[in-house]
C-alpha cells in the first residue's frame, strides 16, 4: 500500500487553512443549480456518538446544501468503531468500508476519547479529513471536548460541512464561487446520468475527472486499500 500521505491533503486543522471559500451570496444567486437532485451520505457512526448528536449533524447538512438545491438523505447509519487514533489511520482503514447502493458518498462522524483531549491540550487537532482520490470517503469529528476545539469556536455541525463540500469537490480557499460551480456541474452531471440509469450522485478527483458509478470509485481506491484493514463496522442501524 502506498504511505498515507499520498492519500490525504483535506485536513481541517485548527491553525490552518479551514475554508473552502468565503460564502458568497451574489455568487450564489448568479449560478444556475438546476432542478433539485438528491445526494445520499450514508453514515458511519462511532459508538460514543449519540443518536443526537448525530441527527444535528445531519440536519445541519441538509439546512446547507439546500442552498444548492442539493437534498441530503441518509439512507443508513451503521455503529463503527473508531479503528485508530490519528486521522491518517483512520482515512486509511475508512477507504476498505465499501461504496454500495444506494451510497453516494461515505462519511464516519468520530467520538473523542480522553487521549483526545490529552493530545489537543499540546497539539493542533485534526478535525476532519477527506481522502484525495475519489472524493467519496471522510471523517468528521462529531463530539466537541478539547481544549483546542473550544478554542477553535468551531461546532461539530460546521466539520461536517465542511468535510461535505470536500465530499463534493470543494478545494481549499477564500473564493467559493469556484466551489458553487462545481456543485453546479455535479448536479448536470447527475440528472443526465440518472436519466441514462446510472443511480449515483457523480464525484469529481482533484485532476478533473469525473466518476460516474461506484465501480468507477471503488477501482480508482483499488491500489489505495490495504489487505490488512477492514472497515470496523460494530452492528446496523437503520
Amino acid at each position: 500500500m502506498k504511505t498515507s500521505r499520498s492519500i490525504l491533503i483535506f485536513y481541517l486543522l485548527l491553525f490552518g487553512c479551514t475554508t473552502t471559500g468565503i460564502p458568497d451570496k451574489q455568487a450564489l444567486n448568479q449560478i444556475d443549480f438546476g432542478p433539485p437532485e438528491k445526494l445520499r451520505i450514508c453514515i458511519y457512526k462511532d459508538v460514543t456518538v449519540s443518536d443526537k448528536q448525530a441527527e444535528e449533524i445531519i440536519v445541519a447538512l441538509q439546512e446547507e446544501f439546500a442552498h444548492f438545491g442539493l437534498e441530503i438523505e441518509v439512507p443508513w447509519i451503521k455503529a463503527w468503531k473508531r479503528p485508530a487514533f490519528g486521522g491518517d489511520e483512520i482515512i486509511n482503514n475508512f477507504v476498505s468500508c465499501p461504496l454500495d447502493s444506494p451510497c453516494d458518498r461515505l462519511l464516519a462522524l468520530v467520538g473523542r476519547s480522553f487521549k483526545d483531549f490529552l493530545w489537543g491540550m499540546i497539539m493542533p487537532e485534526i478535525h476532519g479529513a477527506v481522502e484525495n482520490i475519489s472524493m467519496t470517503k471522510g471523517f468528521s469529528v462529531a463530539e466537541i471536548g478539547s481544549f483546542n476545539q473550544m478554542l477553535s469556536m468551531s461546532s461539530a455541525p460546521r466539520i461536517a460541512i465542511h468535510e461535505t463540500y470536500h465530499l463534493l469537490g470543494c478545494e481549499h480557499g477564500l473564493n467559493s464561487k469556484p466551489c458553487y460551480e462545481k456543485i453546479a456541474q455535479l448536479k448536470r452531471i447527475a440528472r443526465k446520468s440518472r436519466l441514462a440509469g446510472r443511480d449515483f450522485f457523480p464525484s469529481v478527483t482533484l485532476d478533473k475527472k469525473i466518476l460516474i458509478s461506484r465501480r468507477d470509485v471503488e477501482k480508482k481506491l483499488e491500489p489505495f486499500k490495504s489487505n490488512t484493514l477492514s472497515c470496523e463496522i460494530i452492528s446496523n442501524k437503520n
